[in-house]
C-alpha cells in the first residue's frame, strides 16, 4: 500500500521471520536467487539486536528505524578499492566480488521485512511511527526482491567490465554450482532455462556497445600498449578506479527507499521539503534519500 493510504491495514509483529518453505529444483533454476556471503552475518545480528532494543538509544529521528540498522556502521572503503582494483582481474571470480560486496553496510537495508500480523489503524499512522518492533530481517532462503535486484546490478556491472575474459559467458549464463561461468553446449543445455535464447543473445548481442557505453562513463579507458620501442596498435582497456568507485557505492544505496519502513519524516527545521510539510512521510524514494543526503 502507498504512504499515506487511509486504508486500514494491520502493522508488522516483533517476531522475525521463519524460513521460507523449500523450493522445488525447477522454481530454483529459475528463480536462481544468490544467497547472503556470510561476510554480512554479524552487521545482520548487530540490525537484529538494535530494532529488538526497547531503550531508545538507537531510535532517532528522521527515520528510527534506518537510524537503529545503520547505528555505528561504516563503509569499508579498503575493501571497496580492492574491488576496483580487481575488478577486471582474470583471478577475480564472481564468488570473491560478491564476498567483497558486504563492504557496503547498505545492503544490508534490502533485507528488512514488515510483518503484518495485528490490525491497527491507518497506514500513513503506521509509517511516521517507523516502530522498530514491527521490522524484522529475511531469511536466508526468502532473501528480498529488492535484495536480488540490487546484487543483480552489482553483477551486471562485474560483467560488463570484463568483456575481454569470462564476461561475456557470465552475463549471458550465469554461473555453476562453484561460480564458474557457464559456456553453453548447445540449445538441450540444463544447466540453464531458455538455452536456445541465451545463445542467440551471446551471438548477436552488441557487445561493443556496451564497452562504448563504459567507456564514454569514464569507467573504462583505452590504452595503447607500449612495445620496447614505440607504442604499438594494441588497445587495452584500463579500469578507472575512482568512476568504478562512485558507481559501486550509488549502486549499493541508490534504492534503499524503497524499503517503505525507512522513509523519512520531515523534520519542522527542514519544512517545507518538495512539496512535504513537517511531520510527512517523505513517499517519493528518490525525494526521501535526497533529504537523507541534504541533512543528514
Amino acid at each position: 500500500s502507498s504512504v499515506g493510504s487511509s486504508a486500514s491495514t494491520a502493522p508488522p509483529s516483533v517476531t522475525l521471520p521463519n524460513a521460507a518453505p523449500p523450493l522445488n529444483s525447477d522454481s530454483l533454476r529459475l528463480i536462481q536467487r544468490v544467497p547472503l556471503p556470510e561476510e554480512v552475518t554479524p552487521a545482520l545480528e548487530g540490525m537484529r539486536a538494535r530494532l529488538q532494543n526497547r531503550d531508545g538509544v538507537h531510535k532517532k529521528p528522521p527515520s528510527p528505524i534506518l537510524h537503529a540498522c545503520m547505528y555505528g556502521a561504516k563503509t569499508d572503503w579498503g575493501l571497496v578499492r580492492k574491488i576496483c582494483s580487481r575488478i577486471a582481474s582474470p583471478n577475480y571470480t564472481l564468488e570473491e566480488f560478491n564476498s567483497d560486496l558486504a563492504a557496503f553496510p547498505e545492503l544490508n537495508l534490502y533485507l528488512l521485512e514488515e510483518r503484518t500480523n495485528t490490525p491497527v489503524g491507518p497506514t500513513q499512522n503506521i509509517v511516521r511511527e517507523s516502530s522498530t518492533e514491527r521490522v524484522g530481517i529475511s531469511s536466508g532462503r526468502s532473501v528480498g526482491d529488492e535484495y536480488q535486484r540490487t546484487i543483480g546490478a552489482f553483477y551486471a556491472i562485474y560483467w560488463l567490465m570484463r568483456l575481454d575474459g569470462d564476461g561475456v559467458d557470465g552475463f549471458s549464463n550465469g554461473v555453476d554450482e562453484n561460480w564458474v561461468p557457464i559456456q553453453l553446449t548447445g540449445t538441450e543445455d540444463g544447466r540453464v532455462t531458455q538455452a536456445e535464447k541465451r545463445i542467440n543473445f551471446q551471438k548477436n548481442a552488441q557487445w561493443e556497445f556496451f564497452r562504448k557505453l563504459f567507456v564514454d562513463a569514464g569507467l573504462l579507458e583505452e590504452k595503447r600498449v607500449s612495445g620496447l620501442f614505440r607504442t604499438n596498435g594494441v588497445v587495452k582497456m584500463q579500469v578507472c578506479r575512482r568512476r568504478v568507485m562512485s558507481l559501486l557505492a550509488l549502486t549499493a544505496f541508490h534504492d534503499i527507499m524503497k524499503m517503505s519502513m525507512i522513509l523519512p519524516v520531515v523534520q519542522p527545521e527542514h519544512a517545507p521539503y518538495h512539496g512535504y510539510g513537517a511531520g510527512d512521510t517523505i513517499s517519493d524514494h528518490d525525494h526521501a534519500l535526497s533529504y537523507i543526503l541534504d541533512y543528514y
